[in-house]
């Protein structure tokens, strides 16, 4: 059941909806131009409400600092930013190709999560990461969210 649960396409699921894939890029685009501008981005809706950081706190500073070349001052506010970037750049082409190849890439996505269970690794990585985050370097964590 776990074996089932982890290799579930899920990316390939979002990809579908050429709808949901152009407004997620919209968003991602809109939240990263405010922050790339230096204009303050959307808070963190989860840390406002428990005051515990997200598993994707700093991630919009991460990408932005990957995106101007700062490899290493990304990965010390978040080590996903690579994969979020890929992630985007992905989402983007595949809401704008056409549909037949739209079409195809999405079926060998989805082979390839049902094959390696990728989503699932991915979102386990990043809870472990997160709970490490939480633990073990709790007070980086805090001066990261702090700016």
């Amino acid at each position: 059941m776990l074996q089932q649960g982890v290799f579930s396409p899920v990316f390939s699921q979002v990809l579908q909806d050429r709808k949901l894939s152009g407004i997620f890029t919209g968003v991602v685009l809109l939240q990263g131009g405010l922050v790339f501008s230096g204009f303050p981005g959307w808070p963190c809706p989860f840390l406002h409400a428990t005051g515990i950081p997200c598993p994707g706190c700093g991630l919009t500073r991460a990408t932005v600092f990957l995106l101007q070349g700062e490899w290493w001052r990304s990965i010390s506010f978040h080590a996903f930013a690579p994969l979020l970037v890929l992630g985007f750049i992905t989402i983007a082409c595949i809401a704008v190709a056409p549909e037949t190849a739209r079409t195809q890439i999405i079926k060998r996505l989805e082979s390839f999560e049902r094959q390696t269970g990728i989503a699932g690794f991915l979102l386990i990585g990043l809870i472990v990461y997160w709970l490490a985050r939480l633990v073990i370097m709790q007070s980086a964590l805090v001066r990261l969210i702090q700016g």
